[in-house]
């Protein structure tokens, strides 16, 4: 296994907000809470039957559907990862998102990008609701809709600048994860990330479906 965390310098992990870059594929769903109660509910609404607690710097046998739930110290959002393997039976989705936001009666967001396909998307839940949802396609369709102001997508002059903002105004953080080497079902491996330390991660755990 072989990802890094890539970030620019000058500001330190803890104070970072907002999306780390548009130039990558990313594919998060956040939860304002804590690892345990996320890492439980992701766990029983996927029927994932392996969980390793505090897993982050550890040695983990590697599963088909494998799943990160992680906070990063210094903030309040919980972020659920999935890292590309040969399975595919477990995807995470919107509904995914509504789900854990209804189930746990907090603040979700759903955040997908792809800079292959020009596109960015995001949908925000608030106990189950979704408050704020915005799709976006490189020259073709930009679609917004919220229930927290009074914003038209024609308005929107930058869907990226609009979704940095709006990230940052949750108090939230899109890390930029790159998969140099992806994982392989059956190998017992380090569950680490490059660049990114042991202290700044509050806590990871590994979910996994057999």
């Amino acid at each position: 296994m072989l990802i890094y965390f890539v970030r620019d310098e000058g500001i330190s992990l803890e104070q970072r907000r907002g999306v780390e870059t548009i130039d990558a594929n990313i594919l998060f769903v956040l939860v304002r809470s804590s690892v345990e109660p996320v890492a439980q509910t992701f766990s029983n609404l996927k029927q994932m039957n392996i969980w390793v607690h505090n897993a982050y710097d550890r040695e983990i046998d590697i599963q088909n559907e494998s799943i990160f739930v992680f906070q990063l110290r210094g903030h309040p959002w919980s972020l659920i990862y999935k890292p590309h393997i040969s399975s595919i039976r477990i995807y995470l989705t919107e509904e995914d998102a509504r789900s854990i936001s209804e189930s746990l009666g907090t603040s979700a967001i759903y955040y997908a990008a792809s800079d292959t396909c020009g596109t960015i998307e995001y949908q925000l839940y608030s106990n189950g609701i979704s408050v704020e949802k915005l799709s976006y396609e490189e020259e073709v369709v930009i679609e917004f809709q919220s229930q927290l102001r009074q914003v038209e997508a024609k308005d929107i002059q930058s869907a990226y600048a609009f979704t940095m903002n709006f990230i940052r105004e949750q108090d939230a953080y899109i890390p930029c994860l790159i998969e140099v080497e992806g994982l392989s079902a059956g190998q017992r491996t380090t569950l680490r990330i490059e660049d990114l330390m042991l202290n700044e991660v509050e806590r990871m755990d590994y979910l996994a479906q057999q």
